[in-house]
C-alpha cells in the first residue's frame, strides 16, 4: 500500500507517493486548500436526515494555446447551490489508463499497453477522445465538456479586470522562428486578464510540464483571491440547468460564486514498458482523485464496477488521514462515494454504519486496516451508499506515526 512519508508531508504539506521511488509531488498549501474544499457545501450538505447526495455536476474544460494544442486542463465543479464551486487542475501529460494487451498465445504472458498523455491524446483523438479517457481516469462525469482557446479564456476572465499572481520564476514562450518572449518575471504582480491567460498558456519547446505547475497553480490563486464572494453573472448567460451543457455557461456558474483550487499531484512515469520513449508523463495518486472529487462533486462520480460504495466521515480535518482512509477502502475493493470533514467528538474505534450484511463484509474485508472497526445501526441512509464509515482516532495515529 501506498505509505505517508511525515519528511514529505513536511516539506511539501502533502505528499501523494505513486509508486515510483523519485516520485515529484507538486507542491501545494494543502492546509489551505483542504480548508477552502470544507467550505464547500457539495459533500458536506449531505445531512443525517438526506437520502439523496447534493447535485454536484463537472465539465471538463481544454485551454488551448498556440496551434490549437492542449496547454492547460481543468475539471469545474458546480456548487449544490448553484454558484461557486472548485477548479482542480489536472496535468496535460496525465498518463491515460493501463490496460492489458492479451496474448495471442497462451504460452506467452499479457503485457500492458503503452500510456499516452492526455495532451497526445487530444492532439490525435480530439476533444471527444479527450473526454473519454479523462472520465475513465479519473470516473467523474461531465456535463459539459469544452476547448476554449485564447480569445475565450480572455473573455472568460473579463470580469475580473486583473490578476495578482506571485511566480517563482520567470515566464517566457519562443515563438515559431525561435524569437523568446518573456510575459512574466519571478516575484508578485498584477497582470491584466489577456497576461494572465497568456502565463497560463505559456509552454515553450521541450519545456518539463513539471516547470509549469507550480504557475497554473499561482495563476489560479489569483483568480480565486480576485473572485472572492463571487462575480456577477453576465446578463447573456443561460442559467437553467440546461445551460450548463455548454462549457462557458458552466463556468460563469462557477465564477458567480466563492471558487477554490485544488491541484492534483502527480508523479514521472520511469517504467520504460509503460513510457519508453520518456515522454514527459505523469501518474495521478487515485486515492487523492477519489478524496477530492468524492468531496467536492459527489453527484459527478461515475463510480467503478465495485459491490460496496460508502460515505467517509473524519472528525480530523486532515487530508494525510482522509486521503489514507480512502486508499484502504480502495485497495480492500470498496468505493467511497461521499467524502466529508465533518464536526463531531472523536472516538477510538472506527465506527461503520449500514445493515448487518453489508457491515460484517466490510469489517471482514478492511481487517485492521482502518484500525479496530465498531458496527452500528445506520439510521438516516443516504441513496446509493451502502454504509457510512466514522474515522477513529486509533486509526488517525497510525497513519501519522508512519
Amino acid at each position: 500500500m501506498t505509505v505517508f512519508k511525515e519528511k514529505q508531508v513536511r516539506a511539501l504539506r502533502v505528499a501523494i507517493a505513486a509508486g515510483v521511488a523519485a516520485a515529484l509531488i507538486l507542491p501545494l498549501g494543502v492546509a489551505v486548500a483542504w480548508n477552502q474544499l470544507l467550505d464547500s457545501q457539495s459533500a458536506t450538505s449531505v445531512e443525517s436526515s438526506a437520502i439523496t447526495s447534493p447535485d454536484t455536476p463537472a465539465a471538463l474544460v481544454a485551454g488551448l494555446g498556440e496551434g490549437g494544442q492542449l496547454s492547460h486542463l481543468i475539471v469545474a465543479t458546480l456548487d449544490a447551490s448553484g454558484v461557486g464551486g472548485t477548479v482542480v487542475l489536472v496535468p496535460i501529460g496525465a498518463a491515460t489508463e493501463i490496460q492489458t494487451v492479451q496474448a495471442d498465445d497462451a504460452a506467452e504472458e499479457s503485457s500492458p499497453q503503452v500510456s499516452q498523455r492526455l495532451a497526445d491524446v487530444y492532439a490525435t483523438d480530439g476533444l471527444g477522445g479527450l473526454a473519454n479517457e479523462v472520465q475513465g481516469l479519473l470516473d467523474v462525469s461531465f456535463v459539459a465538456v469544452g476547448a476554449l482557446s485564447r480569445v475565450d479564456l480572455i473573455n472568460l476572465f473579463a470580469p475580473l479586470g486583473g490578476v495578482d499572481v506571485l511566480l517563482d520564476r520567470e515566464v517566457v514562450t519562443v515563438a515559431a522562428d525561435g524569437t523568446p518572449t518573456r510575459l512574466a518575471g519571478a516575484g508578485q504582480e498584477s497582470y491584466p486578464i489577456d497576461r494572465v491567460v497568456d502565463i497560463l498558456l505559456a509552454r515553450r519547446p521541450n519545456e518539463k510540464e513539471s516547470e509549469r505547475f507550480a504557475r497554473h497553480r499561482e495563476v489560479w490563486n489569483g483568480v480565486v483571491k480576485r473572485i472572492g464572494p463571487g462575480v456577477e453573472i453576465p446578463p447573456e448567460t443561460d442559467t437553467p440547468p440546461a445551460g450548463l451543457v455548454d462549457a462557458n455557461n458552466f463556468m460563469r456558474r462557477v465564477f458567480g460564486g466563492a471558487l477554490q483550487v485544488w491541484q492534483l499531484s502527480a508523479a514521472p512515469v520511469l517504467d520504460k514498458l509503460l513510457n519508453p520513449e520518456r515522454a514527459d508523463m505523469y501518474s495521478l495518486d487515485r486515492a487523492e482523485v477519489v478524496m477530492v472529487f468524492a468531496s467536492v462533486a459527489p453527484s459527478a462520480l461515475s463510480g467503478v464496477d465495485l459491490p460496496v460504495t460508502v460515505m467517509i466521515d473524519s472528525p480530523f480535518n486532515d487530508p494525510v488521514v482522509s486521503r489514507a482512509a480512502v486508499a484502504a477502502l480502495l485497495e480492500a475493493g470498496v468505493g467511497v462515494g461521499v467524502m466529508r470533514e465533518v464536526s463531531a467528538a472523536e472516538q477510538s474505534s472506527t465506527l461503520v454504519a449500514g445493515d448487518s450484511e453489508v457491515t460484517t463484509a466490510l469489517q471482514a474485508l478492511l481487517g485492521e486496516s482502518l484500525g479496530p472497526i465498531e458496527r452500528i445501526p445506520w439510521e438516516a441512509p443516504v441513496a446509493g451508499i451502502d454504509a457510512a464509515i466514522t474515522l477513529g482516532s486509533e486509526f488517525v495515529a497510525s497513519v501519522r506515526n508512519k
